[in-house]
């Protein structure tokens, strides 16, 4: 058992910078994204008898967009900013936890730690530098439409996503993967949970998927739930759907995702003071 104590830092000023994406020429403020500080808190971890406890700073930075843009990934190894207190001493280096998830918000929240560094007891602000290097969508695509049967289990198709790739060279390419499709009985409604898959090699900006009878309408079906997750270095997204029981025929399932991608850099320099510390406690295995 650990026990340890966290130090919540109040932000009393903040600086964003926003950034330009075009390489010459005004940029329109509409065409422009900007990191500003969403929150910070430090943490320290200590167990009795231990003299050097572990300690982290972490802060959330909040990405601001034009509407139809999306974060579509951020390079966690390359995203790194300084950061240093009003007491000149010993900087530390925030790195990336996750932001696979980031497409999921309207305003993208991306976690940062630094890892063995607190700001200084008596410092009265901390200053971030650095650049956050990632891929952006400008537009939503639709791929091809592809038919399955209602009821049938473990179906599995192959499906190709146009231009869903930006290659480290700048090439574009058409994301691989398969749709998987298999339905199971919901024991809480009485109905039947439709499951659908798209899995790849490759992280895409997947938005949602389109399901339409053979005819063009809708297709009727409750969206129960939805996820991505990683594994092996394989990508899944998934889809849950309460049916009627007595649904048959076909469906067609067609899938949303971010095209339009180009890779840019974020800079960011934020300084933000701390009005005081607060002592909490927390406990973990």
């Amino acid at each position: 058992m650990k026990n340890g104590f966290v130090k919540f830092l109040a932000v009393c000023a903040l600086c964003p910078l926003a950034v330009c994406l075009s390489r010459s020429g005004d940029v329109p403020e509409e065409e422009t994204l900007s990191a500003s500080l969403y929150s910070a808190y430090a943490k320290t971890w200590w167990q009795p008898g231990v003299k050097n406890p572990k300690k982290t700073f972490h802060v959330d930075l909040k990405i601001m967009k034009p509407a139809l843009w999306r974060m579509v990934y951020c390079n966690e190894k390359d995203a790194r900013l300084a950061a240093h207190d009003s007491t000149g001493g010993r900087s530390g280096v925030l790195c990336c936890e996750d932001s696979l998830l980031m497409e999921e918000l309207e305003h993208p929240v991306l976690e940062m730690e630094c890892r063995d560094w607190l700001p200084a007891a008596g410092a009265a602000w901390v200053e971030l530098k650095g650049k956050i290097p990632c891929i952006i969508g400008k537009e939503e695509a639709l791929s091809e439409g592809l038919s399955f049967t209602v009821g049938q289990k473990d179906q599995k198709k192959p499906l190709l996503l146009k231009d869903a790739v930006l290659e480290d060279d700048g090439r574009k390419k058409d994301g691989p993967g398969s749709l998987e499709m298999s339905f199971v009985r919901d024991g809480d409604s009485g109905g039947v949970r439709m499951e659908v898959q798209l899995k790849s090699s490759r992280y895409m900006g997947i938005l949602r998927l389109k399901l339409t009878t053979p005819e063009g309408a809708p297709f009727p079906a409750e969206e129960n739930s939805s996820g991505c997750s990683s594994s092996s270095g394989e990508y899944s997204w998934s889809w849950s759907y309460l049916l009627n029981p007595d649904e048959r025929g076909k469906v067609h399932v067609a899938v949303n995702y971010m095209a339009g991608l180009e890779r840019v850099n974020i800079p960011v320099e934020i300084k933000f003071g701390m009005s005081g510390l607060v002592r909490d406690s927390e406990k973990g295995e």
